[in-house]
């Protein structure tokens, strides 16, 4: 006798009313309704209706599913179960025979577009409410715990990073995606899996060029924090080029001129530009990966890079010696002197530095900050606090953007084009240069999950005192296309709300029992305050 749901939901709970005991009595429905799934319980993924009548649109249906899966770092079930409730019948695929297939990227919906797909025939149907041999067999399945492994690929290698990261404490980018090229061969998990072994196949790429534009998601956690290296999107540097152009426009007449870029990356900024126009860069980045494939990449093209080479002791736990712009070494470095004391070399910075602000609340919350700061003890910012005092020297991009104009640039027509939060010249007045035309973009689009603003400013070395700067602001549509928005007028201030708004006076009937909140919201329990937490019926805001 069949079955007669009025919908997939009672189905399917009945369905794991019946089985999930047999399988594992401590399996909840909560467990394994996962990511948008009808259920994934161990090796199989499971998709209800109430009558099949398509089995291609469903089984396309599920390998949607396993598609996103696959772009999370999920494993991916070996089974593909089609329940039709109605008639109590299963339809069994292996999710092996269709990995081409879920291996691509979609979009929209699982449920939409799913005509036109055609499949094999199942390997089994299983009549489970009419044979009990069918039905044991339907147990048996359920109970095996088989995954089809996948191949790493640009689309997925983030999702199956966070996973490495997460599982393996400590682990490191070199652990999961070291290669044998170059003079350190740490031989990453993506091409000896050893805690992913069930779930991915070997990654038989030499370098690690395919992944040039997601290096920076490819750091371990922290480590993201720490260098605070933030991709650069293309529609955003085909922009800022424009500026790069004007600067060149500068050079006067007779002069050569150099682009130096010191926190390159892979060379994101640099990719769209002339070959010409890379023939004059000079380019460095501190982390060891991104440097192998920045010189994979643009080695033949540019300048120079530094270091030229990779030497036996290049590798410097994770980073690479030589390339950090924040020593005194960077600064003597006789590539970039030679330019710099030749009066008929025009310097033009190119530059998306990192930013870090160790007080940040991320660094607080790991209980890191300490660790995470050692930039803090560097050559460039014990130099800068002989000059600048205050907040400014605690983020990272403040350092690269004072330098900048305190070591490299010289003469009126050098140029720093440079991406930073606005707030080093509207709030800090870390400089006061010429500016000769910006942007402003969306932070969101710089793998980061926050709408802010990023300004894209072209700076001349000559000082002129502003107090506005106007500014053509661009987002990126759906499509990766620029949106152009209302310019934006960016205005100097000169006081903060703290200083106008932070109420010290003190009143007699103050009480000392107020509440003192830790960073998750909660009342606090440590022993350290850092203020007596006051009450007083006349407090508005604290």
């Amino acid at each position: 006798m069949h079955n007669h749901f009025s919908n997939e939901v009672d189905g399917q709970l009945k369905f794991y009313q019946d089985y999930l005991p047999l399988v594992d009595k401590t399996l909840k429905t909560d467990d394994i309704l996962t990511d948008y799934t009808d259920g994934i319980v161990y090796g199989n993924l499971i998709e209800f209706k109430v009558v099949i009548n398509d089995i291609n649109s469903v089984l396309f249906q599920t390998i949607k599913y396993l598609s996103a899966r696959r772009i999370k770092g999920k494993e991916i079930p070996k089974n593909i179960l089609l329940v039709s409730l109605t008639n109590e019948k299963i339809y069994v695929f292996d999710s092996q025979e269709y990995l081409t297939h879920i291996e691509k990227v979609y979009f929209g919906g699982a449920s939409v577009k799913t005509a036109g797909f055609s499949s094999d025939a199942p390997l089994e149907v299983l009549e489970y409410g009419q044979s009990q041999l069918d039905e044991s067999r339907l147990i048996t399945l359920l109970r095996s715990k088989q995954y089809t492994k996948i191949n790493i690929d640009e689309n997925c290698i983030v999702g199956w990073a966070e996973r490495f990261y997460r599982e393996n404490k400590g682990a490191k980018k070199s652990d999961f995606i070291g290669d044998q090229t170059g003079k350190v061969k740490i031989i990453g998990e993506i091409r000896k899996p050893e805690k992913l072994k069930e779930f991915i196949n070997p990654y038989i790429g030499e370098t690690n060029a395919q992944f040039h534009y997601l290096m920076d998601k490819l750091n371990d956690t922290l480590q993201k924090k720490n260098l605070g290296a933030f991709y650069t999107p293309e529609p955003y540097v085909e922009k800022s080029l424009e500026l790069v152009r004007q600067a060149i426009k500068r050079v006067p007449e007779g002069n050569d001129y150099i682009i130096l870029d010191r926190c390159a990356g892979t060379g994101n900024l640099e990719k769209l530009m002339s070959d010409e126009e890379l023939s004059h860069c000079v380019l460095s980045t501190i982390e060891y990966y991104e440097y192998k494939v920045l010189v994979e990449l643009l080695g033949d093209k540019v300048r120079h890079i530094i270091p030229p080479t990779e030497k036996e002791d290049t590798f410097n736990m994770g980073l690479v010696r030589g390339a950090d712009a924040l020593s005194k070494e960077y600064i003597n470095n006789e590539i970039i002197k030679r330019y710099i004391n030749d009066p008929k070399v025009t310097i033009i910075m190119y530059e998306n530095p990192p930013y870090a602000e160790t007080t940040s609340i991320e660094h607080q919350k790991a209980g890191t900050s300490k660790k995470s700061s050692a930039w803090k003890k560097s050559f460039l910012v014990t130099e800068m606090k002989k000059e600048v005092k205050g907040q400014a020297t605690n983020e990272l991009g403040n350092i690269f953007i004072w330098s900048a104009f305190k070591y490299y640039l010289r003469q009126p027509t050098d140029s720093y084009i440079v991406y930073s939060p606005v707030k080093y010249w509207k709030a800090q007045h870390l400089i006061n240069q010429k500016f000769l035309g910006g942007f402003a973009f969306n932070r969101k689009h710089f793998h980061t999950n926050i709408h802010a603003m990023i300004m894209c400013a072209l700076w001349s070395k000559e000082e002129v005192a502003l107090e506005s700067l106007k500014l053509e602001a661009y987002d990126i549509d759906k499509d990766g296309n620029l949106l152009p928005e209302n310019n934006i007028i960016i205005k100097r201030i000169h006081s903060t709300y703290s200083q106008k708004y932070f109420d010290k006076r003190k009143f007699i009937d103050d009480e000392n029992n107020g509440l003192y909140l830790g960073l998750n919201g909660k009342e606090y329990e440590g022993k350290t305050k850092s203020v007596v937490p006051l009450f007083n019926s006349n407090i508005l805001g604290y």
